[in-house]
Protein backbone atom coordinates (compact mmCIF):
# COMPACT_ATOMS: atom_id res chain seq x y z
CA UNK A 1 0.00 0.00 0.00
CA UNK A 2 2.90 2.54 1.23
CA UNK A 3 4.02 1.57 -2.88
CA UNK A 4 1.03 2.74 -3.94
CA UNK A 5 0.87 5.88 -2.27
CA UNK A 6 4.04 7.45 -3.15
CA UNK A 7 4.39 11.21 -1.69
CA UNK A 8 7.81 12.47 -2.88
CA UNK A 9 8.47 15.24 -4.99
CA UNK A 10 8.28 14.02 -8.64
CA UNK A 11 4.74 12.90 -7.76
CA UNK A 12 3.50 15.70 -6.57
CA UNK A 13 5.18 17.33 -9.46
CA UNK A 14 3.70 15.27 -11.86
CA UNK A 15 0.16 15.40 -10.37
CA UNK A 16 0.54 19.25 -10.05
CA UNK A 17 1.62 19.55 -13.50
CA UNK A 18 -1.20 17.24 -15.02
CA UNK A 19 -3.65 19.68 -13.12
CA UNK A 20 -2.45 22.87 -14.18
CA UNK A 21 -1.79 21.77 -18.53
CA UNK A 22 -5.84 20.92 -18.06
CA UNK A 23 -6.67 24.02 -16.54
CA UNK A 24 -4.85 25.75 -19.15
CA UNK A 25 -6.06 24.21 -22.21
CA UNK A 26 -9.51 24.60 -21.06
CA UNK A 27 -9.13 28.09 -21.14
CA UNK A 28 -7.86 28.61 -24.14
CA UNK A 29 -10.56 28.11 -25.95
CA UNK A 30 -12.57 30.01 -28.56
CA UNK A 31 -16.08 29.75 -26.54
CA UNK A 32 -14.40 31.23 -23.64
CA UNK A 33 -13.03 34.48 -26.24
CA UNK A 34 -16.05 35.46 -27.53
CA UNK A 35 -19.36 35.96 -25.55
CA UNK A 36 -22.72 36.32 -27.42
CA UNK A 37 -24.00 39.72 -26.45
CA UNK A 38 -27.52 39.93 -24.90
CA UNK A 39 -30.54 40.19 -27.21
CA UNK A 40 -31.28 44.26 -27.64
CA UNK A 41 -35.30 43.97 -27.34
CA UNK A 42 -37.19 44.12 -30.79
CA UNK A 43 -40.42 46.73 -29.95
CA UNK A 44 -42.33 46.13 -33.46
CA UNK A 45 -44.88 48.59 -32.75
CA UNK A 46 -42.76 51.40 -31.54
CA UNK A 47 -40.39 50.67 -34.74
CA UNK A 48 -42.98 51.11 -36.70
CA UNK A 49 -44.40 54.40 -35.44
CA UNK A 50 -40.74 56.23 -35.82
CA UNK A 51 -40.97 58.37 -38.45
CA UNK A 52 -38.40 58.31 -41.59
CA UNK A 53 -35.83 60.20 -41.61
CA UNK A 54 -32.34 60.29 -42.74
CA UNK A 55 -29.74 58.69 -41.12
CA UNK A 56 -32.32 56.66 -38.78
CA UNK A 57 -30.49 53.35 -38.33
CA UNK A 58 -33.71 51.57 -38.42
CA UNK A 59 -35.03 52.05 -41.34
CA UNK A 60 -31.86 52.83 -44.19
CA UNK A 61 -33.22 52.22 -47.81
CA UNK A 62 -31.73 48.59 -48.64
CA UNK A 63 -31.25 46.39 -51.14
CA UNK A 64 -30.86 42.91 -50.79
CA UNK A 65 -28.81 40.92 -53.70
CA UNK A 66 -29.61 37.39 -54.99
CA UNK A 67 -26.99 35.44 -57.35
CA UNK A 68 -29.04 31.89 -57.61
CA UNK A 69 -27.31 29.24 -59.89
CA UNK A 70 -29.63 26.48 -60.75
CA UNK A 71 -31.40 26.74 -57.16
CA UNK A 72 -34.78 27.37 -58.45
CA UNK A 73 -36.45 25.15 -55.73
CA UNK A 74 -34.66 27.35 -52.75
CA UNK A 75 -35.15 30.32 -54.60
CA UNK A 76 -39.30 29.46 -54.19
CA UNK A 77 -38.88 28.28 -50.99
CA UNK A 78 -36.48 31.76 -49.67
CA UNK A 79 -37.52 34.43 -51.47
CA UNK A 80 -41.01 35.09 -50.61
CA UNK A 81 -39.60 35.31 -46.88
CA UNK A 82 -37.32 37.73 -47.94
CA UNK A 83 -39.68 39.71 -49.72
CA UNK A 84 -42.17 39.57 -45.98
CA UNK A 85 -40.03 41.69 -43.69
CA UNK A 86 -41.19 43.80 -41.48
CA UNK A 87 -39.81 46.55 -42.55
CA UNK A 88 -41.13 50.17 -42.35
CA UNK A 89 -39.40 51.79 -45.41
CA UNK A 90 -39.18 50.59 -49.26
CA UNK A 91 -36.80 48.06 -50.08
CA UNK A 92 -35.69 46.05 -52.89
CA UNK A 93 -34.67 42.54 -53.95
CA UNK A 94 -32.42 42.34 -56.63
CA UNK A 95 -32.31 38.89 -58.43
CA UNK A 96 -29.42 38.33 -61.04
CA UNK A 97 -30.39 34.87 -62.87
CA UNK A 98 -28.29 33.28 -65.69
CA UNK A 99 -29.55 33.28 -68.94
CA UNK A 100 -31.07 29.77 -69.96
CA UNK A 101 -32.13 28.42 -66.52
CA UNK A 102 -35.44 28.90 -66.84
CA UNK A 103 -36.78 27.60 -64.06
CA UNK A 104 -35.28 30.06 -62.20
CA UNK A 105 -36.81 32.39 -63.87
CA UNK A 106 -40.18 31.26 -63.62
CA UNK A 107 -39.57 31.22 -60.05
CA UNK A 108 -39.10 35.09 -59.83
CA UNK A 109 -42.02 36.18 -62.78
CA UNK A 110 -44.30 34.00 -60.62
CA UNK A 111 -43.03 35.70 -57.20
CA UNK A 112 -43.16 39.13 -58.88
CA UNK A 113 -47.05 38.51 -59.84
CA UNK A 114 -47.55 38.05 -56.58
CA UNK A 115 -46.01 40.97 -55.25
CA UNK A 116 -47.67 43.48 -57.32
CA UNK A 117 -51.32 42.55 -56.23
CA UNK A 118 -50.17 42.94 -52.78
CA UNK A 119 -49.34 46.66 -51.11
CA UNK A 120 -46.04 46.61 -49.14
CA UNK A 121 -42.80 47.95 -48.62
CA UNK A 122 -40.85 45.23 -50.87
CA UNK A 123 -40.22 45.45 -54.58
CA UNK A 124 -38.60 42.67 -56.84
CA UNK A 125 -36.26 42.88 -60.07
CA UNK A 126 -34.89 40.68 -61.87
CA UNK A 127 -31.72 40.78 -64.32
CA UNK A 128 -29.57 39.14 -66.21
CA UNK A 129 -25.58 37.22 -66.37
CA UNK A 130 -23.85 38.15 -69.70
CA UNK A 131 -23.96 34.77 -71.32
CA UNK A 132 -19.88 34.49 -71.48
CA UNK A 133 -17.21 36.04 -68.84
CA UNK A 134 -13.52 35.78 -69.00
CA UNK A 135 -11.10 36.60 -65.84
CA UNK A 136 -13.95 36.84 -63.34
CA UNK A 137 -16.05 34.19 -61.64
CA UNK A 138 -19.73 34.35 -62.55
CA UNK A 139 -20.67 34.55 -59.49
CA UNK A 140 -18.41 37.42 -58.63
CA UNK A 141 -19.92 39.05 -62.06
CA UNK A 142 -23.45 38.69 -60.68
CA UNK A 143 -23.10 39.87 -57.11
CA UNK A 144 -21.23 43.40 -59.32
CA UNK A 145 -23.94 43.43 -61.32
CA UNK A 146 -26.79 43.65 -58.47
CA UNK A 147 -24.78 45.98 -56.50
CA UNK A 148 -24.75 48.51 -59.54
CA UNK A 149 -28.34 48.16 -60.18
CA UNK A 150 -29.12 48.82 -56.53
CA UNK A 151 -30.72 52.29 -56.04
CA UNK A 152 -29.43 52.54 -52.19
CA UNK A 153 -26.40 53.26 -50.23
CA UNK A 154 -26.52 49.93 -48.43
CA UNK A 155 -26.94 46.29 -50.18
CA UNK A 156 -27.18 43.17 -48.44
CA UNK A 157 -25.64 39.73 -49.82
CA UNK A 158 -27.33 36.76 -49.21
CA UNK A 159 -27.73 33.47 -50.59
CA UNK A 160 -30.91 31.51 -52.13
CA UNK A 161 -30.36 28.63 -50.23
CA UNK A 162 -30.46 30.91 -47.05
CA UNK A 163 -33.47 32.35 -44.61
CA UNK A 164 -34.26 34.31 -42.28
CA UNK A 165 -34.94 32.96 -39.18
CA UNK A 166 -37.56 36.13 -38.66
CA UNK A 167 -39.40 39.31 -40.01
CA UNK A 168 -37.38 41.05 -38.17
CA UNK A 169 -33.96 39.82 -39.76
CA UNK A 170 -33.55 42.97 -41.95
CA UNK A 171 -34.53 45.29 -39.62
CA UNK A 172 -32.42 44.13 -37.01
CA UNK A 173 -29.47 44.12 -39.60
CA UNK A 174 -29.77 47.85 -40.14
CA UNK A 175 -30.30 48.86 -36.72
CA UNK A 176 -26.04 48.47 -36.71
CA UNK A 177 -25.87 51.07 -40.03
CA UNK A 178 -25.12 54.21 -38.19
CA UNK A 179 -23.24 57.02 -39.38
CA UNK A 180 -20.25 55.87 -38.78
CA UNK A 181 -20.76 52.16 -39.97
CA UNK A 182 -18.99 50.90 -43.03
CA UNK A 183 -20.02 47.02 -43.27
CA UNK A 184 -22.57 45.16 -41.12
CA UNK A 185 -21.78 41.33 -40.23
CA UNK A 186 -25.03 38.51 -39.18
CA UNK A 187 -24.62 35.64 -37.73
CA UNK A 188 -25.74 32.45 -40.15
CA UNK A 189 -25.70 29.07 -39.23
CA UNK A 190 -26.88 25.41 -40.80
CA UNK A 191 -30.33 24.37 -40.80
CA UNK A 192 -30.85 21.54 -38.15
CA UNK A 193 -31.05 18.93 -40.72
CA UNK A 194 -27.27 19.50 -41.18
CA UNK A 195 -25.12 16.53 -39.41
CA UNK A 196 -24.68 18.12 -35.79
CA UNK A 197 -20.40 17.95 -36.60
CA UNK A 198 -21.07 20.19 -39.60
CA UNK A 199 -23.21 22.30 -37.10
CA UNK A 200 -20.57 22.05 -34.65
CA UNK A 201 -17.39 22.64 -37.08
CA UNK A 202 -19.36 26.14 -38.37
CA UNK A 203 -19.95 27.35 -34.63
CA UNK A 204 -16.75 26.52 -33.26
CA UNK A 205 -15.07 28.60 -36.31
CA UNK A 206 -17.41 31.60 -36.56
CA UNK A 207 -16.90 31.88 -32.61
CA UNK A 208 -13.03 32.71 -33.85
CA UNK A 209 -14.17 35.32 -36.72
CA UNK A 210 -16.73 37.06 -34.38
CA UNK A 211 -14.39 37.53 -31.64
CA UNK A 212 -12.54 39.28 -34.42
CA UNK A 213 -15.44 40.98 -35.72
CA UNK A 214 -16.16 42.42 -32.37
CA UNK A 215 -12.64 43.88 -32.38
CA UNK A 216 -12.76 45.33 -35.27
CA UNK A 217 -10.41 43.11 -37.13
CA UNK A 218 -12.65 40.93 -39.55
CA UNK A 219 -10.73 38.55 -40.86
CA UNK A 220 -13.65 36.53 -43.28
CA UNK A 221 -17.76 35.24 -42.75
CA UNK A 222 -18.97 31.88 -42.69
CA UNK A 223 -22.21 33.97 -43.11
CA UNK A 224 -24.39 34.82 -46.20
CA UNK A 225 -25.97 37.65 -43.73
CA UNK A 226 -23.38 40.27 -45.50
CA UNK A 227 -24.70 44.58 -45.09
CA UNK A 228 -21.97 46.73 -47.40
CA UNK A 229 -22.09 50.11 -48.54
CA UNK A 230 -22.76 50.41 -52.26
CA UNK A 231 -19.93 53.56 -52.59
CA UNK A 232 -17.40 51.35 -50.50
CA UNK A 233 -17.81 48.76 -53.11
CA UNK A 234 -17.78 50.84 -56.45
CA UNK A 235 -14.82 53.32 -54.77
CA UNK A 236 -12.54 50.19 -55.12
CA UNK A 237 -13.74 48.97 -57.66
CA UNK A 238 -15.28 45.57 -55.91
CA UNK A 239 -13.64 42.43 -56.16
CA UNK A 240 -10.64 43.82 -57.62
CA UNK A 241 -7.97 41.60 -56.08
CA UNK A 242 -9.69 38.51 -55.93
CA UNK A 243 -10.67 37.85 -59.29
CA UNK A 244 -8.87 35.04 -59.98
CA UNK A 245 -10.50 33.56 -57.66
CA UNK A 246 -13.63 31.18 -58.58
CA UNK A 247 -15.10 30.74 -55.14
CA UNK A 248 -14.89 33.07 -51.60
CA UNK A 249 -16.54 35.91 -52.56
CA UNK A 250 -18.00 36.63 -48.71
CA UNK A 251 -14.19 36.26 -47.46
CA UNK A 252 -12.86 38.46 -50.19
CA UNK A 253 -15.70 41.43 -49.67
CA UNK A 254 -14.98 41.34 -45.47
CA UNK A 255 -11.43 40.97 -45.87
CA UNK A 256 -11.16 43.96 -48.43
CA UNK A 257 -13.96 46.52 -47.02
CA UNK A 258 -14.06 45.60 -43.21
CA UNK A 259 -12.68 48.56 -40.66
CA UNK A 260 -11.46 48.56 -37.50
CA UNK A 261 -13.93 51.95 -36.91
CA UNK A 262 -16.60 50.89 -39.42
CA UNK A 263 -16.94 47.37 -38.59
CA UNK A 264 -20.46 46.32 -36.29
CA UNK A 265 -21.33 42.68 -35.94
CA UNK A 266 -24.99 41.55 -35.36
CA UNK A 267 -25.77 38.55 -33.61
CA UNK A 268 -29.59 38.92 -32.26
CA UNK A 269 -31.35 36.09 -32.77
CA UNK A 270 -34.44 37.94 -35.32
CA UNK A 271 -31.26 38.79 -37.52
CA UNK A 272 -29.65 35.00 -37.53
CA UNK A 273 -29.97 33.79 -41.34
CA UNK A 274 -30.18 29.89 -41.75
CA UNK A 275 -28.35 28.07 -44.52
CA UNK A 276 -29.87 24.76 -46.37
CA UNK A 277 -28.07 21.87 -44.80
CA UNK A 278 -25.62 21.68 -47.63
CA UNK A 279 -24.34 18.03 -49.08
CA UNK A 280 -21.16 16.34 -48.45
CA UNK A 281 -20.17 17.92 -51.71
CA UNK A 282 -21.35 21.49 -51.69
CA UNK A 283 -19.77 21.03 -47.80
CA UNK A 284 -16.25 19.35 -48.75
CA UNK A 285 -15.90 21.95 -51.64
CA UNK A 286 -16.21 24.72 -49.36
CA UNK A 287 -13.39 23.86 -47.28
CA UNK A 288 -10.86 22.89 -50.13
CA UNK A 289 -11.55 26.45 -51.96
CA UNK A 290 -11.05 28.32 -48.50
CA UNK A 291 -7.36 26.55 -48.97
CA UNK A 292 -6.76 28.75 -52.06
CA UNK A 293 -8.67 31.44 -51.02
CA UNK A 294 -7.00 31.95 -47.67
CA UNK A 295 -3.58 32.52 -49.33
CA UNK A 296 -5.24 35.93 -50.66
CA UNK A 297 -6.72 37.26 -47.78
CA UNK A 298 -4.80 39.92 -45.32
CA UNK A 299 -4.34 38.80 -41.39
CA UNK A 300 -4.65 35.26 -42.52
CA UNK A 301 -1.87 34.11 -39.78
CA UNK A 302 -3.27 36.72 -37.36
CA UNK A 303 -6.37 34.69 -37.60
CA UNK A 304 -5.03 31.44 -38.18
CA UNK A 305 -2.51 31.29 -34.76
CA UNK A 306 -5.47 31.16 -31.93
CA UNK A 307 -6.86 27.79 -33.82
CA UNK A 308 -3.44 26.37 -34.03
CA UNK A 309 -2.42 27.21 -30.09
CA UNK A 310 -5.81 26.05 -29.39
CA UNK A 311 -5.48 22.40 -30.66
CA UNK A 312 -1.68 22.21 -29.70
CA UNK A 313 -2.68 22.40 -25.77
CA UNK A 314 -5.89 20.52 -26.61
CA UNK A 315 -3.57 17.59 -27.64
CA UNK A 316 -0.73 18.32 -24.88
CA UNK A 317 -3.33 18.02 -22.29
CA UNK A 318 -4.79 14.65 -23.79
CA UNK A 319 -1.08 13.32 -24.20
CA UNK A 320 0.05 14.18 -20.37
CA UNK A 321 -2.91 12.29 -19.30
CA UNK A 322 -2.38 9.51 -21.61
CA UNK A 323 1.19 9.92 -20.10
CA UNK A 324 0.02 10.34 -16.73
CA UNK A 325 -2.13 6.88 -16.75
CA UNK A 326 0.33 4.78 -18.44
CA UNK A 327 3.05 5.66 -15.86
CA UNK A 328 0.69 5.07 -12.78
CA UNK A 329 -0.10 1.71 -14.60
CA UNK A 330 3.50 1.15 -14.71
CA UNK A 331 4.97 2.08 -11.45
CA UNK A 332 1.51 1.37 -9.19
CA UNK A 333 1.72 5.16 -8.23
CA UNK A 334 -1.69 5.63 -6.89
CA UNK A 335 -1.82 9.46 -6.76
CA UNK A 336 -0.60 10.17 -10.45
CA UNK A 337 -3.25 8.00 -12.25
CA UNK A 338 -5.75 10.04 -9.92
CA UNK A 339 -4.53 13.05 -11.03
CA UNK A 340 -4.81 11.93 -14.71
CA UNK A 341 -8.01 10.70 -13.75
CA UNK A 342 -9.04 13.66 -12.43
CA UNK A 343 -7.42 15.80 -15.26
CA UNK A 344 -9.81 13.80 -17.67
CA UNK A 345 -13.09 14.28 -16.08
CA UNK A 346 -12.46 18.10 -15.95
CA UNK A 347 -11.20 18.08 -19.78
CA UNK A 348 -14.43 16.61 -20.66
CA UNK A 349 -16.82 18.13 -17.92
CA UNK A 350 -15.57 21.71 -18.74
CA UNK A 351 -15.23 21.70 -22.14
CA UNK A 352 -18.86 20.00 -22.70
CA UNK A 353 -19.90 23.06 -20.28
CA UNK A 354 -18.28 25.85 -22.16
CA UNK A 355 -19.49 23.90 -25.71
CA UNK A 356 -22.65 23.42 -24.85
CA UNK A 357 -23.30 27.20 -23.41
CA UNK A 358 -22.21 28.32 -26.79
CA UNK A 359 -24.19 26.40 -28.37
CA UNK A 360 -27.43 27.10 -26.88
CA UNK A 361 -26.32 31.08 -27.34
CA UNK A 362 -26.75 30.65 -31.02
CA UNK A 363 -29.35 27.75 -30.91
CA UNK A 364 -28.13 24.78 -31.96
CA UNK A 365 -28.60 21.52 -30.40
CA UNK A 366 -26.01 19.45 -30.31
CA UNK A 367 -25.56 15.72 -28.92
CA UNK A 368 -23.56 16.23 -25.49
CA UNK A 369 -21.65 13.53 -25.34
CA UNK A 370 -20.04 14.89 -28.83
CA UNK A 371 -18.83 17.70 -28.22
CA UNK A 372 -15.09 16.80 -26.82
CA UNK A 373 -14.64 14.16 -29.72
CA UNK A 374 -16.09 17.09 -32.02
CA UNK A 375 -12.76 19.00 -30.81
CA UNK A 376 -10.53 16.52 -31.12
CA UNK A 377 -11.27 15.54 -34.64
CA UNK A 378 -11.40 18.86 -35.93
CA UNK A 379 -7.51 19.03 -36.83
CA UNK A 380 -7.69 15.78 -38.67
CA UNK A 381 -10.98 17.31 -41.02
CA UNK A 382 -8.39 19.59 -41.55
CA UNK A 383 -5.70 17.66 -42.58
CA UNK A 384 -8.54 15.49 -44.96
CA UNK A 385 -9.17 19.00 -46.37
CA UNK A 386 -5.26 20.10 -46.79
CA UNK A 387 -4.38 16.75 -48.69
CA UNK A 388 -7.60 16.99 -50.77
CA UNK A 389 -6.74 20.37 -51.93
CA UNK A 390 -2.82 19.61 -52.24
CA UNK A 391 -4.50 16.56 -55.03
CA UNK A 392 -6.26 18.95 -57.04
CA UNK A 393 -6.12 20.13 -60.10
CA UNK A 394 -5.13 24.21 -59.07
CA UNK A 395 -6.47 25.45 -62.29
CA UNK A 396 -9.55 24.54 -60.56
CA UNK A 397 -9.56 27.58 -58.53
CA UNK A 398 -8.35 30.25 -60.74
CA UNK A 399 -10.24 32.12 -63.23
CA UNK A 400 -6.73 32.25 -65.05
CA UNK A 401 -6.86 28.90 -66.77
CA UNK A 402 -3.47 30.43 -68.67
Amino acid sequence: MNDILIINDFTIICAAALLVVTVVSVLFNPFLRFRKPADEPTDVDNAESQSVEAGDATVVPVSIILTPHDEAEALAANLPLLLDQDYPVDYQVIVIVEQGYHDTEDVVKHIQNEINEKQGHASLYMTYIPESSRYMSRKKLAMTLGVKAARTEWILLTEATTKPSSRQWLRTMTRACDQDARMVIGYGGYADEASSFKRFERLYMAYYLMREDSHGQAYRTLSHNLLLRKSDFMASDGFLGSLNLIRGEYDALVNKFSTADGTRLVTDQAAWMIDDAPSHKTWMNAHIFYMETRKWLDRNLAHRIWFNVDQTLLYLNLVCIIAGVVYAALTLNLIVGAAAIVALLLTVILRTVFGCKAAKAFGEHLPVMAIYPYELSLIWHNLGYIIRYRLANKLEFTTHKQ
